[in-house]
């Protein structure tokens, strides 16, 4: 199945995390990380060169020591395209295609390597720990696999062609590797569990399950690319008039119960938004552009269902509703945030204005221009 990225919908990753389907998905590195990896493999890349250019011959197995050189220099070639490619934005295939080339590299240089015991079989080691530990329990499991097929390959092919014989030492130094392989595997596990755990508790609101302020403002990041300025985005703000009253009255644990069942409401209700709470009784959600017919009615199921619930719950609660566009009112969460509030304050004195009356949100809603 192909990539499958929700600027909109990802709720639970933003940024940070993209998801192939489900919740399957990798770890998308920063630049510095890139760099990090890349320079690693052009180190490691420097050290076979200078190992196996020092050697006087190597068994040849497959290649002569010219040809591994050669192989060498074409796995620098491949590995400069990769990094470019990778500083350019990070996909599964670029990720695979550079894990695929660190393998077969590797599995070159074991074989040819003239020890009984092949000191660059421990790069194997590290192109498992500085792929897999970087991307996510799948990628790791992937290049897990490919190691240990690597491992298995190049030593059947030493013993059967190259004229090496199995030793104690070769015995414990696989026993060795796989132990450290697989340890590996399984604290990566542990660690990938904790870096969700706190990922989440980094971008979410515990009360409600909504995204937190800096939740949203790294949704919004996403959202308002800097490569298009002009991405059409509705934002909509909420604000409970009379939680302060609730909370006076009824205690905190009410007012909690009444926050969560309200990010309920609003987030149902938005229609496929990236919802938060941006503090205390306000709420945000940024949506794909919606014209006037299409917030309104969404404003009223929100009203709607929040009276319903004031009702049969005899909590006097009633809600603010504000509104802006992007390009047109800002290109940032902020600026829009500011001209939603205004139009939310433009609500709240209509609603005191007007007592129980409905609420005519044509005076308040805005046509997004349409280009």
């Amino acid at each position: 199945m192909g990539m499958q990225h929700s600027d909109w919908g990802d709720r639970r990753h933003p940024c940070r995390w993209e998801a192939e389907s489900g919740d399957s998905g990798f770890w998308v590195p920063d630049r510095s990380e890139i760099v990090t990896q890349f320079f690693t493999r052009y180190l490691f890349f420097a050290l076979a060169l200078i190992y196996f250019s020092t050697l006087d011959a190597v068994p040849p197995v497959l290649f002569s020591i010219e040809h591994l050189l050669i192989a060498l220099g074409v796995y620098f070639v491949f590995n400069t395209g990769f990094f470019l490619q990778a500083l350019r934005g990070v996909t599964l295939l670029k990720i695979r295609s550079a894990m695929s080339a660190d393998l077969i590299i590797v599995t070159l240089c074991v074989i040819h390597d003239p020890n009984p015991i092949p000191p660059s079989a421990l790069a194997f080691l590290m192109v498992l720990l500085g792929n897999g530990m970087r991307y996510g329990m799948r990628l790791f499991a992937e290049v897990l696999g490919g190691a240990f097929l690597g491992m298995a390959l190049s030593f059947a092919l030493r013993y059967r062609l190259g004229g090496f014989e199995i030793s104690a030492g070769d015995v414990f130094f696989g026993v060795f590797w796989i132990t450290l392989a697989l340890y590996a595997y399984i604290l990566m596990g542990r660690i990938e569990g904790q870096r969700f755990q706190l990922d989440y508790r980094s971008r979410f609101d515990t009360l409600t399950g909504l995204l937190n302020r800096h939740g949203l403002m790294a949704a919004a990041d996403n959202v308002f690319d800097r490569s298009n300025p002009d991405v059409p985005v509705t934002v909509l703000f909420a604000d409970l008039n009379q939680f302060k009253a609730v909370n006076d009255r009824y205690g905190h644990n009410v007012g909690d119960r009444v926050l969560a069942e309200f990010a309920q409401i609003f987030s149902e209700s938005a229609e496929m938004g990236v919802c938060g709470r941006w503090g205390g009784d306000e709420f945000v959600a940024l949506l794909p552009q919606r014209n006037a017919a299409e917030i309104a009615r969404i404003f009223e199921r929100i009203e709607t269902r929040t009276e319903a619930w004031s009702h049969s719950n005899g909590m006097p609660m009633a809600v603010s509703l504000g509104v802006s566009h992007a390009p047109r009112d800002g290109h940032d969460l902020e600026t829009l945030l500011s001209v939603a509030d205004i139009h939310l304050y433009q609500s709240k004195s209509q609603q005191s204005e007007t007592a129980c009356e409905p609420m005519d949100y044509g005076t308040l809603i805005d046509e997004p221009k349409t280009t």
